[in-house]
């Protein structure tokens, strides 16, 4: 008997398991998708003056923990 075991046909995922797994797939493109924009709208409203404060506390420390990335966009839209 070889070292590697029995020999194991690859396995072929059935018409519903592919169906599954291109539903999971879109899911989480989607949800990705979303949340991004979602995420950005939210840091962006932190920095605005109608924010609470904790929430402007939370906004900054985050972007700034991530480089300032919220920060600087909308600096470069406030200059135009």
């Amino acid at each position: 008997m070889k070292p590697g075991g029995p020999y194991l046909p690859p396995r072929i995922p059935t018409p519903k398991e592919r169906a599954e797994r291109r539903k999971r797939i879109l899911s989480v493109a989607l949800w990705s998708a979303a949340a991004l924009p979602l995420i950005f709208v939210v840091m962006a409203y932190g920095y605005s003056d109608q924010a609470p404060a904790a929430l402007r506390d939370f906004t900054m420390r985050l972007d700034q923990s991530l480089g300032s990335p919220v920060w600087e966009i909308l600096r470069r839209f406030a200059t135009r």
